[in-house]
């Protein structure tokens, strides 16, 4: 992941090189014109990056007036942001074993340990006392 210094110097490279006229003032980080168009361009240092409630707002807001509006990322490259879209994206809900699952993978073993009845844990110390591998 390169500075988000650097990735605006990029992008801001590439868009005066395809005839761009870009300004930088910051909210968002670019407004660009050429040949009649507009653009406003809010850039991010990663493709999962986050929008700001208040470059959503603003970004939305322009992209009702009719005007282009997009998050760029140097991995994922120019993203539309639309009048219509979320803030955040909904999560996909998890079934019953698969939230179990990723609640264990969270866990270290010790912890996983700790969360078993006290014989359990006695079994669990005897067995790697006599030198076999627990899996838990």
């Amino acid at each position: 992941m390169e500075p988000l210094k650097t990735a605006e110097d990029k992008l801001r490279e590439k868009l005066e090189g395809d005839g761009w006229v870009v300004t930088h003032k910051g909210w968002p980080d670019f407004a660009c014109v050429r040949d009649g168009e507009m653009m406003f361009i809010e850039v991010k240092q990663y493709k999962g990056e986050m929008l700001k409630r208040e470059q959503h707002f603003i970004l939305t807001n322009l992209a009702k007036l009719g005007l282009n509006c997009y998050k760029w990322t140097p991995d994922g490259l120019f993203e539309q942001i639309l009048s219509d879209t979320p803030l955040f994206k909904p999560k996909k809900k998890l079934s019953r074993c698969e939230r179990i699952k990723k609640s264990r993978q969270k866990l270290t073993i010790e912890q996983r340990i700790e969360k078993m009845s006290p014989s359990a844990q006695r079994q669990i110390k005897e067995w790697e006392a006599q030198g076999h591998s627990v899996y838990i």
